[in-house]
């Protein structure tokens, strides 16, 4: 896969002589990728999400997306190829229903209005929303906020969407309803997800993932690598996949168990060969 997104030596402090906020950062995300970025707080997740959006600008270094430096010149440019849904979806409602609201950027951006009604339309129908367009955004509950926000976004047709924390305030319902909706666009859009997270389930659906401390990366490769750093993770304020722990609890009673990083359902199988071989 080419690289979408290339960070070069990032590195960015929110006042001139305070900390570095990020430290000579530099990864590529490919192109139909998901890359989870995880680490305590104050490590700079959200800060780099920003950038990589515009929204902040870098102290040193270079934000290339398809090819194209971010700049003032070319920022209105990748915020078309780059949408972002952040952590509270009332902060970007702005339309008095839910179907106006998914039309507001395209009225924007100039889409003719046939054309806006149909990307409207397939919008709401892919994140299981259709039945709700008339109805007021502040009424509907917070999975289904934050799905019209990912239709919001999605129907500006980006090649990548951004995920600030943008599952932190739901209930587990709501965090499995938009995280479905996200693999569904993915697989059939072949859409790039960057995804900011506390949540370690959800970052073991990534295909790699960045753990960021103290505005420096300490580590970027495929879940069963990181999570197989186990004690390391917890050390850094982090947390371990429900699998992870169950599997650490068994070994604490003398059980002998799997050495390899095993999925929820990996382990459910595991357990149940295991139950029938006693």
């Amino acid at each position: 896969m080419d690289d979408i997104i290339q960070i070069n030596n990032l590195t960015f402090r929110y006042e001139p002589e305070g900390r570095k906020v990020l430290n000579d950062v530099s990864f590529e995300v490919k192109s139909g990728e998901w890359l989870a970025i995880i680490g305590p707080n104050g490590s700079g997740k959200s800060t780099l999400a920003k950038m990589i959006n515009g929204l902040l600008v870098p102290e040193a270094g270079t934000i290339k997306v398809n090819d194209r430096i971010l700049s003032e010149e070319t920022v209105w440019q990748i915020r078309q190829s780059v949408g972002m849904v952040f952590q509270n979806p009332d902060n970007q409602f702005v339309g008095a229903t839910v179907e106006d609201d998914v039309a507001f950027g395209l009225e924007n951006s100039g889409v003719p209005r046939q054309e806006m009604i149909e990307r409207v339309n397939e919008a709401l129908e892919i994140v299981n929303m259709q039945d709700f367009k008339d109805r007021e955004p502040s009424k509907l509950s917070g999975g289904q906020k934050q799905r019209v926000a990912v239709a919001s976004v999605y129907a500006l047709r980006p090649e990548v969407i951004i995920l600030d924390e943008a599952t932190a305030m739901l209930d587990p319902k709501g965090r499995r309803e938009v995280i479905e909706v996200i693999d569904h666009l993915r697989d059939i859009y072949n859409l790039t997800v960057i995804s900011i997270t506390h949540d370690i389930e959800e970052a073991t659906r990534a295909d790699r993932i960045l753990v960021l401390q103290e505005g420096n990366i300490k580590q970027i490769a495929e879940p069963e690598t990181v999570f197989g750093i186990g004690e390391g993770l917890i050390r850094m304020g982090l947390d371990l996949p429900f699998a992870q722990k169950v599997l650490s609890y068994l070994q604490a009673e003398g059980i002998t168990v799997p050495q390899d990083y095993l999925t929820e359902e990996e382990l459910i199988q595991w357990l149940s060969q295991s139950y029938l071989t006693m």
